[in-house]
């Protein structure tokens, strides 16, 4: 969890309407409002007016980067204040200083220097990446366009910055250094020059990822009190003692998900729990159902989870497919499930990678790492979601697999994707846990085509395929071709029919870019219905897959299906029979 304090005077927006349009809640407000979709990140906020301008030791103590936005009240702002605030960078606090906080008492004191510059109002900024190495600028394009925004000039008297990230060009000629990186003591400093009260530069998408890397980027791995202090290096019982309780107060949040870590991992050593298969895979097929399969068959029967585990185990299934976040809300589910005799069979997860790349990485070493310690032997990643815009080019050329793969090269999101996919699948391949991507039945999404998946395959070594037999048939594809193209790279299925129906929506015809009412070759319906009620050749499908040598799980898969119970028997019946 990082701590970030967002800072602001709060004047502009009080007193001039034109500001208090674009930023109603303050920037400070729209800052924590971006920083906040960060589920890692917890906000507080601060302005001038509060006592010590609301950055108390005990605040600043609280405090992991502190995100600075002033500008009228420069020189009122409290040197008391000032030095508490250079102190916290020191021993190790962030700061991330924006606009024309780099006239602020902190700056000036962090870094010794007058910090005067050129400026003039509204001029139109061409911001180049000049660093683009650096984790601040992770998945922003070679340049972003800002259409109006202040100009800052050079020179700018400022000490020699370790990196200089970013550099900005405007209309009228000038240049000015405007993302730079200072280190002083043990804290770091990110200096970042976009974003004048009277223009909306902090809603652009590329502003606030810049923003949220840097508070990533700053955040400091542990506060120290720093040696410039005339203080003793070593930390004082005190400090130790004081460290520690805040480690278990850490600890004591995660108490019940970290209690049920360990009981899984014992009982996966030994065996214990009654009637407890052993987890991983072993040799044949075995079948599995979806959780949310069964907690929507609770809501229609009445039935506890427990009945219909035991259900679910008469009917020959011995997995439960989940959501990673159902497990962190519920880690309960997992000694339940156990009980049953069965495990675990899948864990996935949705991300934003394209958005929120810091983010998502966490929580996804989180979801491999719980894997590991409960025996969970697969998870599956479903990377994020393009824009109604990006989508509908991108099925333009679907067809073609060259012209597939140049338009995903071109798109900073899908990039951030592929590279988050490679540097979790690598992570999980070390700890003996597989990566899947399945064929997702959303327009949007960029794993919803044969070949788009051949391309995320063929980028990241290790990465398998789950090959959901339904999806195919919603982007109009055949799963008998997608089998062919994928045998080799198969490490999961899900086991989903489809339903015959009419279907007369012109959204289909655009999301799957035909005609309206061209021939749909594919795709009958998307009915849900029992696995071997519907059109497509589940038959065949498994035959294949038990003549290649697979083994692992075929899921039972129904989304709105309004006999969840009935449809879990009767599609385990069907598989059995096949298999």
């Amino acid at each position: 969890m990082i701590k970030v304090t967002v800072w602001n005077e709060n004047l502009h927006e009080r007193l001039q309407e034109e500001v208090r349009e674009i930023y109603p809640t303050g920037i400070h407000g729209c800052i924590a409002e971006f920083l906040s979709y960060d589920e890692d990140v917890r906000i507080h906020l601060a302005t001038f007016d509060e006592p010590e301008h609301g950055l108390t030791q005990e605040i600043l103590d609280e405090t992991d980067v502190l995100v600075f936005w002033s500008h009228a009240l420069q020189e009122a702002f409290s040197d008391e204040v000032a030095e508490r605030v250079r102190q916290a960078v020191l021993n190790g606090m962030g700061l991330v200083a924006l606009h024309s906080a780099h006239g602020s008492k902190i700056m000036k004191k962090l870094l010794g220097t007058s910090m005067t510059l050129k400026w003039r109002h509204g001029d139109r900024e061409r911001l180049f990446v000049t660093a683009p190495s650096h984790p601040i600028a992770k998945y922003i394009p070679d340049y972003i366009e800002l259409p109006v925004e202040e100009m800052y000039g050079e020179y700018f008297d400022i000490p020699k910055p370790d990196d200089v990230i970013f550099t900005g060009w405007f209309a009228g000629g000038e240049v000015f250094r405007s993302g730079c990186t200072f280190t002083r003591g043990l804290g770091k400093i990110f200096y970042f020059q976009p974003g004048h009260e009277t223009y909306p530069t902090y809603y652009d998408k590329y502003v606030q990822r810049i923003i949220t890397n840097a508070v990533y980027w700053c955040a400091p791995v542990r506060r120290l009190k720093h040696p410039m202090e005339n203080q003793e290096s070593k930390m004082t019982p005190e400090e130790i003692s004081g460290y520690a309780a805040k480690a278990r107060r850490k600890a004591e949040v995660h108490t019940d998900f970290a209690r049920e870590l360990q009981d899984a991992a014992i009982l996966n050593r030994s065996g214990a729990a009654q009637g407890a298969e052993p987890a991983g895979d072993s040799k044949g097929i075995r079948l599995s159902i979806f959780y949310e399969h069964l907690r929507e068959a609770m809501e229609q029967t009445g039935k506890s989870l427990e009945e219909l585990l035991s259900m679910a185990r008469e009917a020959g299934i011995r997995g439960v497919e989940m959501e990673f976040t159902t497990l962190v809300k519920r880690p309960e589910l997992n000694r339940i499930i156990q009980n049953a005799g069965m495990e675990i069979s899948n864990l996935y997860q949705f991300f934003d990678f394209g958005n929120k790349y810091a983010a998502g990485m966490h929580t996804g070493r989180k979801m491999i790492d719980t894997a590991k310690a409960m025996g969970i032997a697969r998870v599956m990643i479903i990377p994020g979601f393009l824009s109604p815009e990006q989508a509908s080019d991108l099925t333009k050329v679907s067809a073609s697999y060259e012209e597939t793969a140049a338009y995903m090269e071109g798109i900073a999101e899908i990039l951030a994707m592929r590279d988050a996919i490679a540097e979790l699948t690598e992570y999980a391949t070390e700890r003996g846990i597989m990566v899947s991507l399945e064929d997702f039945d959303s327009f949007t999404s960029p794993i919803a085509r044969m070949n788009q998946l051949r391309w995320f395959l063929e980028q990241v070594p290790g990465l398998k395929h789950t090959l959901d037999m339904g999806n195919y048939a919603f982007s109009n594809e055949s799963a008998a071709e997608a089998y062919e193209l994928f045998k080799d790279q198969i490490g999961h299925v899900h086991c989903k029919d489809r339903g015959e129906e009419k279907e007369e929506d012109p959204e289909i015809w655009e999301g799957l870019g035909l005609p309206y009412g061209e021939t749909l070759t594919h795709r009958r319906g998307i009915k849900p219905v029992p696995v071997g009620e519907g059109y497509l050749p589940i038959a065949e499908l498994v035959k294949k897959l038990k003549d290649q040598g697979y083994q692992g799980y075929f899921a039972i898969e129904h989304f709105g299906a309004p006999d969840q119970l009935g449809f879990m028997q009767k599609s385990a019946e069907y598989l059995r029979s096949l298999l």
